[in-house]
Formats: C-alpha cells, sequence, structure tokens
C-alpha cells in the first residue's frame, strides 16, 4: 500500500515541478520579449540645440539646429594659383573669407622647398576678400611650389581656433 501512496506523490511533485518551471520559463519568455521589444526611441537634443522656451516644435528644433551647425561651419576660397608678372610687382593672390564663415582668418604662404613665409595677410574678415599682393621678397622667373597656411580665429575673443592648409602655385611670369 505504501507503494501506491509513494508513487502517487512522486508524480504530483513532478507535475508541480514542471508546473513551476512551464510558468517559470513563460515568465522569461514574456519578460524577455517585454525587456527586448522595439521601443519608440526618445530623441535626444543636444543642450546648445534646446529652445529658449518649453514649447518648441520640430520646426524650431530644426532651425536652431541649422544655426548651430552654420556657426560651427567654416569654408575658404583660394586660387591655387597665384600669378605675378615679375618677382617685384603686385600680383593676383585671391584669398576669400565668404560671408556665410562666423570666423575671421589670417593666411600665411610659405614656399614648399624652404618654408619661407613670403606672404602674411593680416585679418580677413568675413564676407572681405584679398585679390592682389606684393611678396616680402622678391622671387626669380618660375613656379613655387607652396602652403597657405589659413589660421581661423574666435570672432569675439581673438583666439586661434585651428588651423586648416592648402596647397598653391607661385608663377612669377618674368
Amino acid at each position: 500500500m505504501k507503494e501506491p501512496k509513494r508513487a502517487n506523490r512522486q508524480k504530483k511533485q513532478r507535475k508541480k515541478v514542471v508546473t513551476l518551471l512551464l510558468i517559470s520559463l513563460t515568465i522569461l519568455v514574456i519578460g524577455s520579449w517585454y525587456w527586448f521589444s522595439q521601443k519608440d526611441p526618445v530623441p535626444v537634443i543636444s543642450a546648445e540645440l534646446l529652445p529658449e522656451i518649453s514649447d518648441a516644435s520640430d520646426q524650431r528644433i530644426s532651425k536652431r539646429a541649422q544655426e548651430v551647425a552654420d556657426a560651427n561651419y567654416f569654408t575658404l576660397q583660394i586660387n591655387p594659383e597665384a600669378v605675378f608678372e615679375n618677382g617685384r610687382s603686385r600680383g593676383s593672390i585671391e584669398i576669400v573669407n565668404p560671408g556665410t564663415n562666423v570666423y575671421p582668418i589670417a593666411v600665411d604662404i610659405m614656399l614648399a622647398d624652404t618654408k619661407e613665409v613670403i606672404y602674411s595677410s593680416g585679418a580677413i574678415y568675413p564676407n572681405q576678400l584679398v585679390e592682389s599682393v606684393y611678396l616680402k621678397r622678391p622671387l626669380e622667373k618660375g613656379e613655387y611650389p607652396a602652403t597657405a597656411t589659413v589660421n581661423i580665429y574666435d570672432p569675439e575673443t581673438k583666439e586661434k581656433q585651428g588651423i586648416t592648409e592648402a596647397e598653391i602655385t607661385i608663377l612669377i611670369n618674368n
């Protein structure tokens, strides 16, 4: 008599264990699905882009984002060939700091072989250009590879913010 009771108890115990395992597995599957399910992404907005008032629309945020991007965008226009009639004459160099920039620049041109600076522009503010210049020292007739180093400055503090370079050629015709 003890054997059938014991067998029944073991069956009941197995059923309980199997039932608990199934319930645990079901909870685990549902929990995993909930945890890893696709949620709507929450947009993260940089503090620089936050508008002054709390009821901003997407258009205002987009407009402000474009303003921040424009303020950090820098373009330079420089003719890749500076042409001089002779080594002592004024020559066309064409350096433009477009009005779309907010940064003043200063350009130094140095010869590639000697690293000698043969021209320094001084400050060129946005919407200004340099069309023709004299070199610091006369050069003989020929073609001179050079580097234009563009120093970019903060418009308020006048501190240097960065440097970029452009390869140019100086042509002396006579």
